[in-house]
């Protein structure tokens, strides 16, 4: 009976290890004539506009990502429209807390919002470009091997509210394999649209600062 025990305890314990991270973002498109190809340590891949300045923006509007991967079934676009609404909640969360600007606007809300005359607005509009569940019991059984990922990325633009210009994007991609008993692929995937947001505002708070990117 003790073998039994410990035998369900490694595999349990085998399978409660990693959450999502980081990987190499599949094919990101860009916009406005900016494709990003810079490596950031937490942004992912990034382009910025000549003269971009971050301060000179008081005001952030974040709307829902629209889920652009192919969805198989009504089920599935459920499934991708929580996934996008999820993203929202902690792109604008996140923006809150770190006091970047003196406004963050969740565009999903307050669908009319219009800055003042005068005001400049950034607006963050992108795409999730990959969202797969992959398979739970793969990940229990071979999850060390990379079978049953689960994967997610987003295309962000960052355009000046008032003239439309894009001037900055970058593309995220998070894999998530393993976790307890294989791992639930809603919270392994929400795990990872918040760590897209925190490494992204992370990013913003170097940036502002001057900062170079970060490898």
């Amino acid at each position: 009976m003790m073998h039994l025990t410990l035998a369900v305890l490694v595999l349990a314990l085998a399978g409660c290890t990693m959450g999502a991270i980081q990987s190499s973002p599949d094919d990101p498109k860009g916009a406005g004539g900016l494709v990003p190809t810079i490596e950031d340590k937490e942004a992912g891949l990034v382009a910025i506009a000549p003269g971009f300045d971050l301060k000179a923006y008081p005001i952030i509007g974040v709307v829902a990502f629209p889920v652009t991967d192919t969805m198989d079934d009504e089920g599935d676009r459920r499934f991708g429209a929580m996934m996008s609404e999820a993203l929202n909640r902690e792109l604008v969360r996140r923006l809150r807390d770190s006091g970047l600007f003196q406004r963050v606007v969740n565009l999903f809300d307050e669908t009319d919002y219009k800055p003042a005359a005068g005001e400049k607005m950034l607006r963050l509009e992108g795409d999730i470009t990959r969202l797969g569940r992959g398979s739970q019991a793969a990940r229990y059984f071979a999850g060390l091997y990379g079978a049953g990922r689960a994967r997610a990325q987003a295309d962000m633009r960052f355009l000046d509210a008032t003239t439309g210009h894009v001037v900055m994007v970058t593309a995220d991609r998070r894999i998530a394999q393993m976790g307890f008993l294989g791992g639930d692929d809603e919270d392994m995937l929400r795990e990872s649209f918040d760590d897209m947001a925190r490494d992204l505002v992370r990013f913003l708070q170097r940036l502002v600062k001057g900062e170079a990117i970060a490898t």
